[in-house]
């Protein structure tokens, strides 16, 4: 029984020292607020986000609600802070006298309002670099809830969402794109929402610049984000999609920068479609204008969103532009407006045109809709012009050569061919060893007498040699059946040289 009574006194001792306890604490922390700071006392701080341009100024206002007539702003130390748990960064003493933190300048002016009870916190010609949260707070106990302050550049980031119609079936995966402008999309951080048929915008996601990733709950790994820096964009894959998956997803970058949305329809009630794609290689000169067909099975080209990829050598398949239903089309920063999408309707087909090509377009170019169906691709191949005009410069030297080489060849054997009928000529007019001085009767004749005047012989008897000769003459012009010339021995000259 002693026992007993001995340990409830000890239980009454141990309690009554933790009632004294309580109570000293709490006398500490009154006495640590200021005078007339009781619950019915609150900041409230506006606005709650702020997204300005570089260059410009703000104002973020804390106004000072309180049941107590008597509190009001000139009788208290304001501090501001970047979180509740963080160090002051700016304080205005109720004296007048203003603290700033390393890195604070006079650009962040302190300043209270005693008609409107208010503080306020004044930045001018703001920086990038401002960007953070502030939080106005007294004696660290009663805090503003903070403004979230956002400084964007001179010309803020522009999303545009494609395709702005998605169509999957059930099992495939669907490929969101979100393109960014005037900023990195590695230095961004970029959230994905949802809005289902019927209900709210919902959080999906968020793709940190340093490369992690929160997910709702409920939101597996299913949904994977992307960063595709070389075409300045996000990008989000819904893996192994399911009816439920249907919704408008948007993209937002800086807290209130969103994209257009793309629509993602879910079915299994249609085939997918099928592509084929001509001419599958295409060999062409710089300078001209080629057309790539892609033709469109078992859906139709006015109802779907057709996208272009190119595929150089030795390098990964990039997406080029797209053609949305709506006709509007978007291309890769690189891809200039030689780049020309059409539909054509009467043959179903999709047309990629490039003018005035060149070597840097050799690739291969694939059509693709719904995310995942693709056709096999066009190859094509832009040669050097120059090169080309060179080779055709030099086979036609050949040719002209080989030509020239040709005519004197004929040239020649055409004078060949005459020098032997005029050999043969001569041959048929000549007798057999007979010289052409002895064929000339007149020749012949004088030659004789000639000789007979020029060797004095008074005493010798003339032979019949010239008759002879004559004769020979006479003969040889009847076997060449030349025409017979009668000649009267008292009228020629042999019949002279005959009587001489």
């Amino acid at each position: 029984m002693w026992r007993i009574f001995m340990n409830i006194q000890e239980l009454s001792c141990c309690l009554l020292f933790q009632i004294i306890f309580v109570v000293i604490i709490c006398s500490d922390l009154w006495l640590l607020l200021p005078t007339g700071l009781t619950a019915n006392t609150s900041l409230i701080q506006s606005p709650g986000a702020l997204v300005v341009r570089e260059g410009e100024t703000v104002e973020i206002r804390c106004v000072l609600n309180s049941t107590n007539v008597n509190n009001i702003v000139n009788k208290f130390h304001v501090h501001w802070y970047n979180s509740r748990n963080g160090k002051i960064k700016l304080s205005l003493y109720d004296n007048g006298i203003t603290y700033r933190s390393l890195g604070f300048s006079e650009r962040f002016q302190l300043s209270r309002n005693v008609t409107s009870n208010s503080y306020s916190l004044t930045i001018r010609e703001v920086k990038i670099a401002d960007s953070a949260d502030y939080i106005c707070g007294l004696w660290g106990h009663l805090f503003g809830d903070g403004t979230k302050l956002n400084v964007t550049i001179a010309n803020p980031p522009i999303l545009i969402q494609f395709p702005r119609l998605e169509r999957v079936t059930e099992g495939h995966t669907a490929r969101l794109r979100c393109s960014m402008e005037n900023a990195e999309v590695g230095n961004t951080d970029v959230h994905w929402y949802r809005e289902l048929p019927g209900l709210d915008m919902e959080w999906v996601l968020t793709h940190e610049a340093g490369g992690s990733v929160r997910r709702r709950p409920g939101f597996t790994e299913r949904f994977q984000p992307f960063k595709d820096a070389s075409n300045s964009s996000f990008i989000l894959n819904v893996t192994n999609v399911t009816l439920n998956d249907s919704a408008v997803y948007y993209c937002t970058v800086w807290g209130d920068i969103r994209g257009n949305g793309t629509q993602l329809k879910v079915t299994n009630l249609l085939d997918d479609p099928v592509l084929i794609q001509s001419p599958p290689v295409s060999k062409v000169a710089e300078g001209v204008t080629v057309q790539l067909q892609c033709v469109l099975h078992k859906a139709g080209v006015n109802d779907t969103d057709v996208h272009w990829n190119q595929q150089r050598p030795g390098k990964n398949s990039e997406w080029i532009m797209s053609h949305f239903v709506d006709g509007k089309v978007t291309r890769s920063g690189c891809i200039s407006d030689r780049f020309k999408s059409f539909r054509n309707a009467m043959s179903n087909s999709y047309i990629l045109t490039i003018a005035n090509v060149s070597i840097n377009d050799t690739a291969v170019y694939n059509c693709s809709v719904w995310s995942y169906i693709y056709g096999a691709g066009s190859q094509l191949n832009v040669t050097d012009q120059t090169y080309e005009k060179l080779s055709l410069k030099i086979l036609g030297g050949i040719v002209a050569c080989v030509l020239v080489f040709i005519l004197l060849f004929i040239i020649l054997a055409i004078a060949v061919c005459y020098m032997k009928k005029w050999v043969c000529f001569q041959h048929m007019f000549k007798p057999e060893g007979n010289s052409t001085e002895d064929l000339n009767p007149v020749y012949s004749t004088v030659a004789v007498e000639t000789k007979t005047n020029t060797e004095p012989a008074p005493n010798v008897t003339m032979s019949a040699e010239p008759e002879i000769l004559y004769a020979d003459i006479q003969f040889a012009r009847k076997n060449a059946k030349a025409p017979t010339l009668e000649v009267s021995e008292e009228t020629t000259e042999y019949a002279a040289i005959k009587r001489t």
